[in-house]
């Protein structure tokens, strides 16, 4: 029996750390931070920051892609345009676990979308090659500088999760003959936008609207900041929109330590979506 399922082995595990952080921290913060580390093209070094912590692409456990938002005034937002490669740090002091997720991150907004292709996992390419021949090409095959990624529709996601012959159970390659995989529609990203705008504070919204960041402090600028922390700016919260963008950050390696265990694991991510898991010395 064949069995297709498209969220990756830690996810459950980090839903769960991010969950009992959140306890045993009674939501103070309610939210959570983590780690982010991009290279600066101008200097070539390393750039790190905290970041506030998402949730889910289009709200979705089962496609394992993480989200952060950003002003596209930050430094981060060029960064990842010209070198997408990024590592984040989640570490959960009171629950003693940490992830380490790397891969490639992306700019969502109203000028950029991922670039997907999903050529290499669809169910025609796969019933075309046999299984030893798929395997040999997925070790041979490197994706690190491919400028695509795989991400299947959240429409076609949802029809999988809501299917009736129970997680997409299938005796043989040959009975998904009739499906046709769909990357995300251009709605679909706009919608995605639209959600992670609405799922910010009315103060946050608010910082999208000030002055960029790094300019000088100016008389003028700290009036129209204040007016703005006053609310009395006379713009709606709609009006920063223009500078928000959400990032996806598509992982393909996760470095995991549970320090109250005193173990590690490593989880890679091949070219056909496909995980492997080693338990490693801590």
């Amino acid at each position: 029996m064949l069995q297709f399922h498209y969220m990756a082995p830690w996810v459950p595990g980090f839903t769960h750390a991010v969950e009992a952080e959140l306890i045993a921290s009674e939501n103070k913060p309610p939210f959570t931070p983590f780690q982010l580390a991009t290279i600066d093209s101008k200097t070539g070094f390393p750039k790190n920051r905290t970041l506030v912590y998402r949730g889910f692409l289009f709200d979705d456990k089962s496609n394992s892609t993480l989200t952060f938002t950003t002003d596209k005034r930050m430094d981060k937002y060029d960064e990842l345009l010209h070198n997408d490669r990024f590592e984040a740090v989640f570490y959960f002091g009171r629950t003693k676990k940490q992830f380490r997720f790397s891969g490639r991150a992306r700019i969502i907004d109203d000028a950029h979308r991922p670039s997907i292709d999903l050529a290499s996992i669809q169910p025609s390419t796969l019933i075309e090659n046999n299984h030893k021949k798929s395997l040999k090409r997925a070790k041979e095959y490197d994706n690190s500088d491919s400028e695509y990624l795989d991400l299947l529709s959240p429409s076609l996601l949802s029809q999988f999760n809501n299917d009736s012959t129970s997680d997409l159970a299938y005796s043989t390659l040959n009975e998904l003959s009739h499906l046709s995989y769909i990357p995300p529609t251009d709605q679909e990203w706009s919608d995605e936008i639209e959600r992670q705008w609405n799922g910010l504070s009315k103060g946050l919204k608010k910082s999208f609207r000030k002055p960029s960041p790094l300019t000088p402090l100016t008389d003028e600028h700290v009036k129209l900041m204040d007016s703005i922390n006053r609310g009395v700016d006379g713009k709606k919260d709609d009006h920063g929109k223009k500078n928000f963008a959400v990032v996806a950050m598509f992982i393909d390696r996760v470095d995991l330590v549970e320090l109250d265990k005193d173990r590690r694991y490593i989880y890679v991510k091949d070219p056909h979506q496909l995980w492997s898991e080693e338990e490693v010395c801590p």
